[in-house]
């Protein structure tokens, strides 16, 4: 009966731990740095630099060695500003494989 109690004890404080929410819904604020392409034709890319909680109450558990992959909505704004532009984007996600990129701000 006692190995019973702890083999269950274990089993919560794992199912609980932060590891296991690591993927689970996240609300984060990603913050970057536009890059054009060199040569005519290539592709505009946002450099991210920073992730963090989008606000107080959101979870956004990233490690350093995880990989986040998402396209990033087209944007006429994205494409007009200088390299080297700060931008700013709410990346929200369910956990169950859908997310949402949306674009808060472009600075100079």
């Amino acid at each position: 009966m006692k190995t019973l109690k702890t083999v269950l004890v274990a089993t919560v404080a794992i199912a609980c731990s932060p590891l296991v929410l690591a993927d689970a819904e996240k609300d984060c604020l990603l913050k970057g740095t536009v890059v054009h392409g060199e040569q005519a034709g290539q592709d505009t890319m946002v450099q991210i630099h920073s992730v963090k909680r989008y606000d107080e109450d959101s979870r956004c558990k990233v490690r350093r060695d995880q990989k986040m992959e998402f396209r990033l909505p087209q944007d006429s704004r994205l494409k007009n500003a200088p390299s080297g532009s700060e931008v700013q984007y709410r990346y929200r996600s369910d956990g169950s494989g859908n997310s949402d990129t949306e674009l808060l701000s472009i600075g100079a």
